[in-house]
């Protein structure tokens, strides 16, 4: 079964980050970032179907966006809901990412941090 890379589920988490503070400042644009999440995990959760616990994830957040969008949520709710839909996806990609890497989350992202020396090229 193929699931969605952790990274990529991390950018989402990241882009639902920026929409929650835009939800906190109360920023224009927040409606917009909002529905952007949404259809970043549509398509995912269509190029890997077989993904369950993305599945249910995307169903939690249109339940979410549904009702916002319908104006069943006071604010001090959909704070509570933003709040908990962030600590889910965070959640997932921290063990997608344990997953990943054999048991643990690696101190680097690519094989040029292993030299453990910067700037070596010709000097």
């Amino acid at each position: 079964m193929v699931k969605a890379s952790a990274y990529t589920l991390e950018e989402i988490a990241n882009k639902l980050d920026e929409a929650f503070g835009m939800f906190i400042d109360e920023e224009e644009g927040y409606d917009e970032a909002i529905k952007g999440v949404k259809e970043e995990l549509e398509k995912l959760t269509n190029k890997y179907p077989d993904d369950n616990e993305l599945k249910e994830y995307l169903k939690a957040f249109e339940d979410f966006y549904t009702e916002k969008e319908e104006g069943k949520l006071d604010r001090k709710s959909e704070k509570e809901r933003l709040i908990w839909l962030k600590s889910e996806i965070n959640h997932i990609v921290h063990w997608r990412k344990l997953g990943m890497s054999a048991g643990r989350v690696l101190p680097f992202r690519d094989f040029r941090s292993l030299r453990g020396e910067i700037g070596r090229r010709g000097y």
